[in-house]
This record gives structure tokens, sequence and C-alpha cells, in this order.
């Protein structure tokens, strides 16, 4: 289980808000797979799954409207971690074992969530929120970093 207070706060609350839609969507699984309930397993999985590509689809928009430069990377890493988590959806359905999905939630993507938010969509948040107050960070057009 992910707590409210273990989530890194970034500079856009739109952000945060969804870091926290995710964590209780992740909490609602990890609790239906310590329970052994398979149907709420593969519904909150299917959700989380299509949170997640909301989620990413969102960030990587507005990251490409306000020109990161890291872009790139960042959609790279969120890739990745969809591509994962559509291999344990597809595990979960062949074998229908609730332990992998906790497995999965406490050693993977847990670790990665709270991570990747302290990282990369802290330095994005920041970038964004600085170029939402007329800072050079998201300023069309600005290629000399001296806006």
């Amino acid at each position: 289980m992910i707590t409210q207070d273990q989530l890194p706060l970034v500079a856009l609350s739109s952000m945060n808000d969804t870091h926290l839609e995710e964590m209780i969507i992740i909490n609602k699984l990890d609790s239906a797979a310590k329970s052994n309930n398979i149907d709420e397993v593969r519904t909150s999985l299917q959700e989380l799954i299509e949170h997640t590509a909301m989620h990413f689809f969102d960030e990587e928009d507005m990251m490409e409207e306000a020109l990161f430069p890291a872009l790139a990377m960042h959609k790279a890493e969120h890739d990745r971690h969809q591509k994962e988590l559509q291999s344990v959806a597809a595990y979960f359905e062949k074998h229908q074992d609730p332990s992998a999905i906790t497995a999965y939630i406490d050693g993977s993507l847990t670790p990665w969530l709270l991570h990747h938010i302290q990282t990369m969509d802290s330095v994005t948040a920041q970038f964004m929120q600085e170029g939402l107050s007329g800072g050079c960070g998201a300023t069309k057009g600005c290629t000399t970093g001296s806006c």
C-alpha cells in the first residue's frame, strides 16, 4: 500500500492530482490481490492500465507543448513502464495468480512510481511551472536560454 504522505509533490497540482488518483487505483489493486479476489484484480488492473495510459498521454502532451527538452527520454521511460504493466496483466490473465500482482506492486511498481515522480516528474513539472510563470522554461521559440 502506498500512503499519500509517501507521494512526492511536484510543482504542478494537476500532476499531483493524477499521481494521487493512480495511488488510489494501485491500493485498490493491492487490496484485491491480497484478498485473492480475481475479478477485482482483473478490474483494477484494467483500470490501472487505462489510467496510466491517459496519465502518460496527458503528461507527454504537456511536455510537447512546453518544448520540454527531455521529452524523448521521459516518454521512453513511460513506454517501458507501460510495456511492463501490459506484461504483468498478460501474466495475470494466463495464470490468475494474485500473489504475482502483490509481488509486482511491492517489488517494482511502487518503488518505480515513487522514484519516477521524485526524479523525472519533478524536473518536468518544475520546467513547466517556470514556463507558466513567465520564466524561459516553456517559452516557445526561446533558443538562447536567456529569455
